[in-house]
């Protein structure tokens, strides 16, 4: 995905990448070669007019030998220049920050969906999205790009690993008719069979306190990077990329795991509940 930027912080980068090019002694051409890519996209990412993918700019540093501090450096900026850690609101935002957390799924190595009041984006049938996003104009394009984002957890190369812990109150909840959640919970189970998908449930009723309690987050994990926390409400999102925001989450889903289901149990109520709705 080519993300057009010319922002001062992907010249940074850019700045950082060229000279990193010309200490190594390589030209544009061998560059290019090397990391796999065209020699048009290293001048574009060098001149900060587009922002090299994530999964590109590991490319470009394995091909200049590029390791520790100096890497982590360049990854850091990288993440500055895409500017995760802004709180994005209102609709006018709906475009970047989508465009954001396509790029995160794509190039996540692991995704842990903590889910308290809702099925996962990931995991939403069309059905449930239409119900979250109700009737307008733009529903219809929601709900394809919803579908769409599914397919890194689908795809038969390289699947992203996917861990959903879901309080158990999602799944009575009726955000859509009868029919809508119970094709929801079939789908769980379905989704559930891929050897890269665990669904874990966690009992609402659980004695003591456990992170689902403080609210949805998304941790995304990466090859190299460092791992990035998605914090989504109503009508604001942020982006946590720095670490001292990020290592209080990490241990988070771990905690949650103790409380939870293990995912034979939790298929088997889901299995349970949308067996009800079926017969209700």
């Amino acid at each position: 995905m080519a993300v057009i930027s010319g922002t001062a912080e992907s010249r940074d980068l850019g700045a950082e990448l060229r000279r990193l090019r010309k200490e190594a002694g390589l030209n544009t051409r061998v560059m290019a070669e090397r990391a796999g890519v065209s020699n048009a996209n290293i001048s574009f990412w060098e001149t900060g007019k587009r922002l090299v993918p994530l999964e590109r700019l590991t490319a470009l540093l394995d091909a200049l030998s590029v390791t520790d501090d100096e890497r982590e450096r360049i990854m850091g900026l990288r993440r500055k220049a895409d500017g995760p850690g802004e709180l994005t609101t209102g609709s006018t935002n709906i475009g970047q920050r989508l465009t954001r957390l396509i790029e995160l799924e794509r190039t996540a190595t692991r995704i842990t969906d903590v889910a308290p009041l809702l099925v996962p984006g990931l995991l939403q049938t069309g059905d449930y999205a239409r119900a979250i996003f109700g009737e307008g104009p733009d529903t219809d394009t929601k709900v394809a790009l919803r579908a769409g984002r599914r397919e890194v957890i689908t795809r038969r190369r390289n699947p992203v690993e996917f861990l959903a812990l879901i309080d158990s109150e999602v799944l009575v909840r009726p955000v859509g008719s009868p029919e809508v959640m119970a094709d929801q919970l079939d789908h769980l189970v379905r989704m559930a069979e891929l050897p890269n998908v665990t669904i874990q449930i966690v009992p609402s009723t659980a004695p003591g306190y456990h992170p689902t309690l403080a609210g949805p987050f998304i941790l995304f994990e990466f090859l190299t990077a460092n791992p990035i926390i998605l914090l989504e409400h109503y009508r604001t999102s942020a982006f946590l990329w720095d670490r001292e925001s990020v290592v209080a989450y990490l241990s988070a889903p771990e905690e949650t795991q103790r409380t939870a289901l293990s995912p034979e149990r939790s298929l088997k109520l889901i299995k349970e509940i949308s067996k009800g709705m079926e017969t209700a």
